[in-house]
């Protein structure tokens, strides 16, 4: 509700003949972000991949941090997409997942290419776990049958 008065308030402080320019100007200045260029960096090199995070999620945060830095000014452009891999690969939680993922993470993909390899990857070892465990639930299920075929048997002994 309070940011609903802050916006008429903003509103009624505007000319009637405002250029665009001037209104997102004032905008910026009331409601954009105030954190320095340093302090976004240093939130992006502390950051990881929280434990119920997944990945795509997590791409997109860290994504987030390095573009307002470099709207700071704080990054160069064409450190970005270097910057981001490496943290992107390193925080990974899944360990299993880096593992099958650290060859696309040392050729010289770009932060995109790599980000798609490893959802491909997550995509793939999911698929292969589920069909463990629906194997393993059919072996189970065959033995429960076979120990009851062998239970029988033995009672008619």
């Amino acid at each position: 509700m309070r940011y609903l008065e802050n916006q008429e308030k903003f509103l009624s402080t505007l000319k009637a003949t405002a250029t665009l320019e001037n209104i997102l100007s004032t905008m910026e200045s009331n409601f954009g972000d105030v954190k320095s260029g340093q302090s976004i960096m240093e939130e992006f090199y502390q950051a990881r991949q929280n434990k119920d995070e997944d990945i795509t999620s997590w791409g997109i945060r860290i994504e987030e941090m390095i573009q307002r830095a470099l709207e700071k000014g704080e990054i160069q452009e064409n450190k970005k997409d270097e910057i981001l891999k490496t943290k992107y690969w390193k925080y990974l939680r899944n360990s299993e997942l880096k593992d099958a993922t650290r060859v696309f993470f040392e050729n010289s993909l770009t932060f995109e290419e790599l980000r798609k390899r490893v959802r491909r990857e997550e995509q793939e070892m999911t698929v292969s776990q589920e069909r463990k465990e629906h194997t393993k639930q059919i072996n189970t299920m065959q033995l429960d049958q076979q120990f009851k075929i062998l239970n029988d048997l033995t009672e008619k002994l």
